[in-house]
């Protein structure tokens, strides 16, 4: 048997030219019998190259190319206990350094069981000394590896067509005679054939950034870094011995590596019971909690008898038991949690409190979430208030050991934008240039690589290397680039992580496995999802408001689903701050719906995706709905599981039922093959199903025609459908906000301005909460805390208070300061205020300019000048240490002056510029001059029915989806709302640069439905190019605007991430 003992896969990020899967289909081809892949200091490729592997029919061999002591060996794993020393040796070196990761001869001593050591190739010490032709340093090397591994230390000889590799292989041979160790054909190979080389070469450059003009050790000369035949390298390398040696070192390594039998976590059930015993009584409990006697409710009873006999064929009881833990930990805490996903379709999780959806109720498939085909253990994902999350994550490290625990990878593969920004860097374009090459390409590719050509001439003019840079980067594509790390999936594991995966240090200092998820399930490891949700945060923000200011304890999770003022609210699209439905589009499909019940939402959630968008499900549905196009199946036997979305398909869970029903598949059967469609890879795998599918169709009775019309419905959708069990978790997040806007407007809005769950800027949100009624209030030095607070009037009204924090350089630490002076007392003048604090002069403008200080001064300007003097007479004295001096005042009554108060555009200007909003919208101030120029208010259009309208509003959003076939959508607003203008691709053309300004005046067609206003343009005015006013280069494609203050305090910016800047107003 013959193959490859050091190879690198891509997982070297940019070290290795090709995926697991094409070297294993290459070393196939040449009639390898194994593949070992030894990526350079990580096995992130190990799952992957035990797959290729045994899809080509090849043994996998797993092991590493480790730096030791300033010098690369390759550690072969014989073993799973092998595996696991060199996990654990790998990891040692990724936490020891994260910058140098290296381990010593003594590590290596210490986990050397069942691991195999090869010298290593060019970048190994045995081989520099060779080249060096130092034979006392080849063997002092040699003997220091013997002792380390004296029975497992094999001389690897490679051969790759450079000036002197064939003397060095001599020599290296020589010397293992002499010391009686084995030699074997290495090969330190870096990509699957000789095409290949022009890719890794181009890799190479990225990794050193270099181009491809400069010289570099490292850098390939010639293709000989590919896989080969054994003839091809017995000519290169005439060693018997060593080749025999390969044979049986393969002979060996084991073929399964990885273990199959990984347990989460043990749920510390009391001695005498068992895991399964334990959530059955748990299950019990909740059920006679919830459903009383059980009467009425025999199909929940059904439906957790069914989930409790698979989860304990699959032994899962801990592994449900451990999700508790953690769900019941943080609500012990106080911290919102919301269970999401597929788990909402297992009503043991409900019972478990895991999820907050009946599963029956909602007519959710048990099978989408968990069957006995199914390998691993399932995904739960849990959604956490996002500013206590962390909170969750320390105590299951806490509580588990930290050991055991680590988060996700992520494989940062490459986009077209990414390739074509390091390809382009590497053929030697400037970094300007670059910079404008990879702007030009789109952030989601529509066509073949080499059709983006006409815009990188554009940049760079014609150039024939743009033909390889575009070939390269069609190469480039999808390959990881490096490593990152999950948003939210934390890996639990019995045994210590690190025998599993090598787990290195994020730069922030997090701990990450090796593996992403998609490993991780293979692995059989246990993953859950410890998500951070805003609007979690932005609703428990809300309560503790609602309780503080108003004496009311909400429990917000058992309010009734029915109430008639939130279905009004939603149908009337006033769902601005709303979970998931506060885009113009999804108000647009609201008015479009109108939902009536709980239901309405949840299909509502489920039709606003890009797969429904595109794939043209959404009118079909709503037109049903609305009674205009009548309730059709493609055939009869579909009615019973579409009759709740009048004949459309809407969810993924209708998927499985079709192919259950339809394809006469058990329901476990039925989900792998809707996986299968899903994931669209394997064409093989896809048309196995279709041809059972279609067979099982004609057992039920439906005819080919009707069975293949069915089957191409199934294909399209399922790659984008949209799960109901998902739908219906998110339906009740959506339904608990919007009752507390509607309800509890003034602590909603304090907490959602606070905990920013959505996408609108301050700006848009404050005038929301005054629509609302709520006044949003400046902040104020004797007022203002760390957070949004409220604050009642005389007449019981409640109002907003911004918090220090909200003005411009006011950090955290600063505003803990002036807080801990107040604990004294209200400051009571300007003067006293930089006394008892100190602050930067930067920021005391700031203050004084936000009119925080309007309250102990005769207004802001005034302000402004006493601050700034005090704070230079304040330090001035200390840089002197005159000490006696500081019970005078720093700024005598008689010597402030009287300054006027500052005018409607100054105050406007400097609201933006230190605290992100103003008191007054930018628009009342032209409304004037816009009404002379018969210019209406945006509130005009909603009442209109239609026909055509000028108006003029501030842009609060510009989006072009992928969906949207080059549509712009631009959202503008003034103080009477904001309505979307539908640009279509020709307008947007035309007045491309007109609509890359700040504020705009539009003339455009309106369009009425229910309560929603759109605008179809059909010309575009910058409002500064007809009344002056506002300025600005904002992007074109989302995001708001960057608008500039032309006072003499420009300099003064936002600090804490508001999406206004500043603002330029010219009278």
């Amino acid at each position: 048997m013959f193959g490859a003992l050091h190879c690198h896969s891509h997982f070297s990020f940019l070290s290795g030219g090709s995926s697991p899967r094409e070297l294993a289909e290459r070393a196939r081809a040449l009639g390898h019998g194994f593949l070992c892949v030894t990526d350079r200091m990580g096995m992130s490729g190990a799952v992957q190259v035990q797959q290729a592997c045994r899809r080509a029919g090849i043994k996998p061999i797993i092991g590493a190319e480790v730096d030791v002591e300033g010098a690369s060996l390759v550690l072969i794993a014989r073993n799973a206990d092998g595996y696991a020393n060199l996990s654990t040796l790998l990891t040692i070196a990724l936490q020891r350094d994260r910058d140098n990761p290296v381990v010593s001869l003594e590590d290596c001593r210490a986990f050397r069981d069942d691991i195999v050591c090869l010298t290593g190739g060019r970048d190994g010490r045995l081989w520099h000394h060779a080249h060096r032709r130092d034979n006392a340093a080849m063997k002092e090397w040699l003997l220091k590896l013997r002792d380390v591994f004296p029975d497992e230390l094999y001389v690897e000889l490679i051969h790759h067509r450079r000036p002197g590799d064939t003397g060095i292989a001599a020599r290296m041979h020589a010397i293992a005679r002499e010391l009686e160790l084995p030699c074997v054909i290495g090969g330190d190979v870096r990509y699957a054939c000789a095409d290949d080389y022009v890719i890794y070469d181009v890799m190479t450059c990225i990794r050193h950034g270099i181009t491809v003009f400069d010289t570099h050790r490292d850098r390939p000369v010639n293709d000989e870094q590919r896989l080969k035949t054994e003839d091809e390298l017995r000519k290169l390398l005439p060693f018997p011995d060593a080749f025999e040696a390969v044979a049986m070192l393969a002979e060996r390594c084991s073929m399964d590596v990885l273990r199959e039998e990984i347990t989460p976590p043990a749920a510390g059930v009391s001695a005498g019971e068992t895991a399964p015993d334990v959530l059955r009584k748990r299950c019990e409990e909740a059920f006679h909690k919830r459903y009383g006697d059980g009467r009425g409710y025999e199909a929940q009873r059904t439906t957790m008898e069914h989930e409790l006999d698979v989860i304990r064929d699959m032994e899962l009881a801990d592994f449900f038991l451990v999700v508790a833990q953690i769900v019941d930990a943080a609500k012990g805490m106080g911290i919102r949690c919301s269970g999401r996903g597929s788990a909402a379709n297992s009503i043991v999780a409900f019972l478990l409190g895991i999820t907050g959806v009946d599963p029956v109720e909602h007519k959710l498939t048990f099978e989408r979430f968990l069957h006995h085909g199914r390998v691993g253990t399932p995904d739960i994902d849990v959604d956490f208030d996002t500013e206590r999350r962390h909170e969750v994550i320390a105590w299951i490290e806490n509580h588990y050991g930290i050991s055991h625990t680590a988060m996700t990878a992520t494989y940062q593969t490459y986009s077209l934008r990414m390739a074509v920004r390091d390809v382009a860097k590497a053929l030697g374009w400037p970094h300007e240039t670059v910079v404008r090459m990879s702007k030009a390409m789109p952030g989601h590719r529509r066509k073949p690589t080499a059709g983006y050509r006409d815009e990188l001439v554009a940049v760079v003019g014609d150039s024939p290397l743009l033909v390889t840079l575009l070939h390269v980067a069609e190469r480039l594509m999808r390959r990881p680039r490096h490593l990152g790390q999950h948003n939210g999936g934390m890996i639990l594991s019995h045994r210590p992580l690190h025998t599993l995966t090598p787990v290195q240090i994020s730069a922030n200092g997090v701990r990450i496995a090796q593996f992403d998820k998609d490993d991780i399930e293979e692995m059989g490891l246990v993953k859950l999802d410890v998500l951070g949700l805003r609007m979690l945060a932005c609703i428990a923000e809300t309560l503790e408001l609602i309780q503080r200011h108003e004496g009311k304890t909400v429990d917000i999770d058992e309010i009734a689903l029915d109430d008639p003022d939130i279905y009004t609210m939603l149908q009337a699209g006033e769902t601005l701050g709303v979970f998931q439905v506060e885009s113009q589009g999804q108000m647009h499909l609201l008015a479009q719906h109108q939902p009536e019940n709980f239901f309405d939402i949840l299909t509502e959630i489920a039709l606003f995706r890009p797969g429904p968008l595109q794939g043209g499900t959404v009118n079909p549905y709503v037109r049903r709905r609305r009674g205009l196009d009548p309730v059709t199946y493609l055939h009869p036997i579909l009615e019973p599981i579409l009759r709740d979305t009048l004949g459309v398909l809407v969810f993924q869970e209708q998927v499985l039922e079709i192919i259950h029903t339809v394809g006469a598949m058990p329901l476990r059967d039925a989900e792998k093959a809707r996986s299968t469609i899903s994931k669209n890879k394997d064409m093989e795998a896809i048309e196995h199903v279709r041809e059972r599918f279609m067979h099982g169709a004609a057992s039920q009775g439906v005819d080919d025609q009707a069975a293949a019309r069915i089957w191409e419905k199934v294909r399209v959708f399922t790659g984008y459908g949209f799960c109901r069990s998902h739908a219906a978790a998110f339906a009740k997040t959506v339904f608990q906000s919007a009752w507390l806007k509607q309800h509890h407007p003034a602590a909603y809005m304090a907490a959602f301005l606070q905990c920013r769950p959505g996408f609108y800027n301050l700006m848009t949100l404050q005038e929301e909460a005054r629509r609302l009624g709520v006044e949003v209030r400046t902040p104020d030095i004797n007022r203002s805390w760390f957070r949004y607070e409220l604050e009642r009037d005389e007449d019981g009204s409640l109002a907003i208070r911004k918090p220090l924090t909200a003005i411009a350089h006011c950090t955290t630490d600063i505003a803990r300061s002036i807080l801990w002076a107040r604990l004294m007392g209200p400051f009571t003048s300007v003067d006293d205020f930089v006394r008892r604090t100190d602050i930067p002069k930067d920021t005391m403008d700031a203050i004084a300019m936000s009119g925080a200080l309007d309250g102990i001064s005769n207004g802001s300007r005034t302000a402004l000048w006493e601050a700034g003097v005090a704070v230079r007479r304040r330090d001035k004295e200390r840089e002197a240490r005159q000490e006696s001096l500081f019970d005078l005042p720093l700024v005598d009554d008689e010597d402030i002056p009287v300054l006027p108060h500052m005018t409607a555009p100054e105050r406007l200007a400097a609201d933006y510029v230190t605290h992100g909003a103003a008191r007054i919208h930018p628009m009342t101030l032209y409304r004037r001059a816009l009404n002379d120029l018969e210019v209406r208010s945006i509130g005009t259009c909603y009442r209109l029915q239609g026909g055509e309208i000028v108006t003029a509003g501030i842009v609060i959003l510009r989006q072009s989806p992928p969906t949207a076939n080059g549509v712009l959508f631009v959202t503008i607003e003034d103080e009477t709302g904001f309505v979307q203008c539908v640009v279509p691709p020709k307008m947007r053309e035309r007045f491309y640069s007109e609509l890359r300004n700040a504020a705009l005046i539009v003339r455009a067609k309106v369009h009425a439905l229910a309560n929603w206003r759109g605008l179809l343009v059909t010309d575009v005015r910058p409002l500064n190019g007809v009344i002056g006013g506002y300025y600005g280069h904002p992007a074109m494609y989302g995001g708001t605007d960057t608008m500039e203050l032309s006072t003499e305090h420009a300099e003064l910016h936002r600090t804490d991430g508001a999406d206004v800047d500043g603002i330029s107003i010219r009278s």
